[in-house]
This record gives structure tokens, sequence and C-alpha cells, in this order.
């Protein structure tokens, strides 16, 4: 970080900050077809912004962010393509506790969200697991990757864990104990021009979550966009 971005930090720490952001990471391969890329490049690209997300979001003191990194819907991607993206996803986490030393450097906790009993890949599931507990004697910070997930399944999986018998009222004041995420996102973040929500934290995202929609592509996002994203926050949170 420069002394520009850190001189912006400082101002921006004096106003409303977000507790937790949500961010739906989209337009890695449309970003790799605008410029004649390989779609697998645009994934590549996608992980140094979810870098940079990550060291802004520290920086300025936001506490919890939550990203959608895979949803069940991709696995009916290409083959090839689900498959890179299995194994980019082991290269980066590795990558984010041993060469960048993030976790403990950071103190952050991490939290894998998702159905990981369909995912195939037995050594990213490991990885994933192995990563989840480590991180968890943290708490400064929280991360919540949610990898082969949707809001369906998660809910689903919440209602199979609850007691049965429960009152109305009773389930809808237990419910959010029970889900992945169960924190609401102060703002939602999401890239690439698109204006739906993709199955990301239905329940979770409340009357006052502010949601921030952007043309860029997720590779493309800069750090004036991070600084607009708290802007456009401070102005329309109610």
């Amino acid at each position: 970080m420069n002394i520009v971005q850190s001189s912006f930090i400082q101002f921006l720490k004096l106003g409303t900050i977000p507790n937790h952001v949500g961010v739906i990471m989209d337009g890695n391969r449309r970003y790799a077809k605008q410029r004649k890329m390989e779609p697998t490049d645009g994934h590549i690209q996608g992980y140094q912004s979810f870098l940079n997300l990550l060291q802004w979001s520290q920086k300025l003191g936001i506490k919890e962010i939550s990203v959608f990194a895979f949803s069940i819907e991709n696995y009916n991607r290409q083959k090839d393509e689900v498959v890179f993206l299995m194994e980019l996803m082991k290269q980066k986490m590795h990558h984010l506790q041993h060469d960048l030393n993030f976790i403990d450097k950071n103190q952050v906790k991490i939290k894998c969200c998702g159905d990981l009993d369909i995912l195939k890949d037995q050594e990213l599931k490991s990885k994933l697991l192995e990563l989840e507990n480590y991180s968890s004697k943290y708490s400064q910070y929280k991360l919540n990757i949610c990898f082969s997930y949707n809001f369906t399944n998660e809910l689903e999986k919440a209602i199979q864990s609850m007691p049965r018998g429960l009152t109305k009222k009773e389930f809808f004041l237990q419910l959010n104990s029970y889900l992945m995420v169960p924190n609401s996102p102060d703002i939602l973040l999401r890239t690439s021009g698109e204006t739906r929500l993709s199955n990301f934290l239905l329940y979770q995202i409340r009357e006052n979550t502010v949601i921030h929609f952007i043309d860029k592509k997720w590779p493309e996002l800069s750090f004036l966009d991070f600084c607009n994203m708290i802007l456009f926050y401070r102005k329309n949170k109610i």
C-alpha cells in the first residue's frame, strides 16, 4: 500500500466503517474474453483483486468479509475449467497461508462455507478444512469463503440441523445460529454490472444491508472502487 492509499485509508477511518462486507466476485471470464485471454487468466487476475480487497479491508478495520468464491452451479461449467479452479484454489490458499503469512500476521479466522460433501477434489476439501481448523484460534478478523455454496443449500443444511418441534417464532429466533454465515452484511458488493444476488446470503441480507452494484469486472477492482464502496455505504446506510 502506497502513501496516497494509506492517506485515503486514514481519511475513511474518520467516518462510519462497515463491520461486515459481502462480495460477489463476478466477471473473471468476461474480463479475459474482452482481452482475448484464456478464461483461466481471468481467474488468476481475480485472485489478485481478492488479495487487494483483503489488504484494504484489514487496513481500514473491516472485521468480517464473506466472498462468493464458487457456487454449486459452477460445477456445471466445462470440466477443464472446474478442474483448473480446484487447482487454483489449492495453490492460492497455500499462498495465502504460507507465502504471505496472511492468517497469522493478521489473526484471521477463516470459515469455509459450503457443501464440501459434494466436492469431488478430496485434496482441496482436506486443505480447506485444515485451513479452517488452523485459523480457528484467531478472532481479530473473519473471512468467510463461500465455496461449493448457494443459499438454498445453506438453508437446507441449517433446517436439517435444527431441533424438531419448534414454533415459528422459535425457528426464526434460532435460524441464524445454524447458518454457515450467521451475521448480516452491512454492504454487499457485486461487480460486472449484474444486478442480481445469485442465491448468495439471501436470508442474511436484511432491510438495512446496502447493495452496491458496479460495472467493473472483478479483476478490474481498484482502490478507488473500494473507497467509493465505503462512501456509498455511508450515503445509503439506514
